[in-house]
C-alpha cells in the first residue's frame, strides 16, 4: 500500500533541462503545464506516474529518481504531454508541504511565523495554497498543518479544525520574499470527518473529505 510522506518543507527533487528548436528563425517552445500533482514511486525508488487533481494518470517518458519506495509525493510539477497522450515528459519536479495534520498540543507554547496567501482552490483530494514569506536565506522555514480541534455536532456529524503553522529560523530575517505550495490532503479525513475547515490567515477554506 502506498503511504503519503510526510514533508515540511518544500524540497526539488531534480531538473531536467530541454533545449528549444529554433526552425527558420522561428522558437518553437513545448506546451508547458505546471500544477500540482500526486507522484508515485516504485520499488526502485523512481516516480513511476503522476496523476493530476481531475483524475487524469501519466505515465513519465523520462525517470526521475528519490529517496522513497512505493511513496505517495505531493509535487508541484512542470511537464508537457507527449503524443501518445499516456505519458508526459517532465520538466521540474519538486515535493511541497503535505503532511498529515499534527494535533495542536505537540505545538503548545510555540508561535506560527508569519506568511501570506497569494491564492488558494480546493480540488477532490485537497485543499491547496500558494503562500510567501520573508526571508533571508538562512535556515530551513518549516511548514505544517495541525489539526487545532476535531468536533462532533449535534447531528452527529465532525468537522476537522486544521491550520497551517510556520516555523522560522532564529538568525533568520525578513528580506526578501520566498513564495512556495502547501497542499493538505483532505482525503486523510475521509473516516474521521464530514467536514474540513482550513484557517489560512483570517481565511477559513471548506471541503468535504472524497
Amino acid at each position: 500500500m502506498r503511504r503519503l510522506l510526510v514533508l515540511n518543507i518544500l524540497a526539488v527533487i531534480t531538473l531536467v533541462l530541454f533545449s528549444c528548436s529554433d526552425d527558420e528563425g522561428d522558437k518553437k517552445y513545448p506546451d508547458l503545464h505546471t500544477e500540482l500533482v500526486e507522484a508515485y514511486t516504485d520499488a526502485a525508488k523512481k516516480v513511476s506516474s503522476i496523476r493530476l487533481d481531475n483524475g487524469t494518470t501519466y505515465g513519465l517518458s523520462r525517470s526521475i529518481s528519490t529517496t522513497t519506495a512505493d511513496t505517495t509525493l505531493r509535487c508541484v510539477c512542470s511537464y508537457v504531454v507527449d503524443e501518445d497522450n499516456s505519458h508526459v515528459t517532465p520538466y521540474t519536479i519538486g515535493v511541497v508541504t503535505s503532511n498529515y495534520p499534527i494535533p495542536a498540543s505537540r505545538l503548545e507554547g510555540q508561535t506560527s511565523a508569519a506568511f501570506k496567501v497569494i491564492s488558494s482552490w480546493v480540488t477532490d483530494r485537497y485543499i491547496n495554497a500558494m503562500i510567501s514569506y520573508k526571508t533571508t536565506g538562512k535556515g530551513s522555514h518549516q511548514f505544517g498543518f495541525v489539526e487545532d480541534s476535531l468536533t462532533t455536532h449535534a447531528d452527529g456529524t465532525k468537522t476537522a479544525y486544521v491550520s497551517l503553522f510556520h516555523l522560522q529560523p532564529a538568525n533568520d530575517m525578513e528580506s526578501y520574499t520566498q513564495k512556495i505550495y502547501v497542499s493538505l490532503p483532505t482525503w486523510l479525513y475521509k473516516e474521521k470527518a464530514d467536514t474540513v475547515r482550513l484557517t489560512l490567515e483570517d481565511k477559513e477554506i471548506v471541503s468535504t473529505p472524497l
